[in-house]
């Protein structure tokens, strides 16, 4: 089964916290940057494998108490 994409837009200053942590599960989720942006934020593509649907749900409540992102399931908004 193919994995589902989910956006983040976070603070650039942010994805050296972002990167590793999501790194560390590994075989749960890619992380992808897929078009670098000018300024202050940036958008961060985390294909996460179906299996751990719940799993990665949990890991980005926990992540969102530390740090300040939006989540989407389209890169456009």
């Amino acid at each position: 089964m193919d994995s589902f994409d989910i956006y983040l837009r976070v603070k650039k200053e942010d994805i050296v916290f972002i990167c590793p942590y999501f790194e560390a599960f590994s075989g749960m989720v890619a992380i992808r940057t897929p078009k670098p942006e000018a300024g202050d934020f940036a958008t961060i593509k985390l294909m996460v494998s179906p299996d751990f649907r719940e799993d990665f749900a949990k890991l980005l409540e926990t992540l969102k108490k530390r740090l300040s992102f939006e989540v989407s399931s389209d890169p456009t908004t």
